[in-house]
């Protein structure tokens, strides 16, 4: 039975090491880039952990992808809001698991919920609950249809194929700056077009 005992004490605190490793790491990732997102927002089911919540019971402990604690945690510590759009059957064992994780209190939403708009309603209350406009939220969600759908609404969205880690990490913090920088020049150009037709109105009268 000690054996037993030492063996998972051993694998917790490899565990913790990791995240301890990725978390430093990602917050040097971070530090390469001019802007950051306000808001990150995470599927679950294959994004942050690796399988479908109705496919599992509440009883059981679930388990993160390697990668997906450091960056929550590195994210928190630069001060960067994370939340949830998950569309699930099953919210009692996805809320059940993320209390399990002690993850909860690390979000300022959790939208957890089937829905048959592709998440354009989970982010919508996100939106509302947070005020984080569109273009200053980066989502990470391993589907497609999500993915197409919530870019159409301005939201940075990296589709992830085995998870959330540190290369989808720097991945998604690259397309948000390019977004960003598109969008602050757009701006630009609207405002001085705008503000050469004021000038040009202002010398008519």
């Amino acid at each position: 039975m000690g054996t037993q005992r030492e063996r998972e004490r051993e694998r917790e605190r490899e565990m913790g090491e990791t995240t301890e490793k990725v978390k430093a790491e990602a917050l040097q990732i971070m530090e390469a880039y001019e802007v950051l997102p306000n808001l990150v927002v995470f599927d679950l089911d294959y994004t942050l952990w690796p399988f479908y919540c109705e496919c599992r019971s509440k009883r059981e402990m679930p388990s993160l992808y390697p990668h997906a604690k450091g960056i929550l945690l590195a994210l928190k510590q630069k001060g960067i809001d994370v939340a949830i759009a998950s569309r699930s059957p099953t919210v009692d064992i996805a809320t059940a698991f993320l209390n399990k994780l002690n993850l909860s209190s690390m979000f300022v939403a959790q939208e957890i919920y089937s829905s048959w708009t592709h998440k354009t309603d989970h982010f919508q209350r996100i939106h509302s609950r947070t005020g984080v406009p569109f273009n200053s939220m980066l989502f990470f969600d391993d589907e497609d249809r999500n993915i197409g759908a919530v870019s159409k609404m301005g939201v940075t969205s990296i589709l992830v194929g085995n998870g959330v880690n540190l290369g989808s990490l720097r991945e998604g913090l690259t397309q948000f700056s390019r977004n960003w920088n598109a969008s602050q020049k757009n701006k630009q150009k609207w405002l001085s077009k705008y503000s050469n037709k004021s000038d040009t109105s202002n010398h008519a009268t």
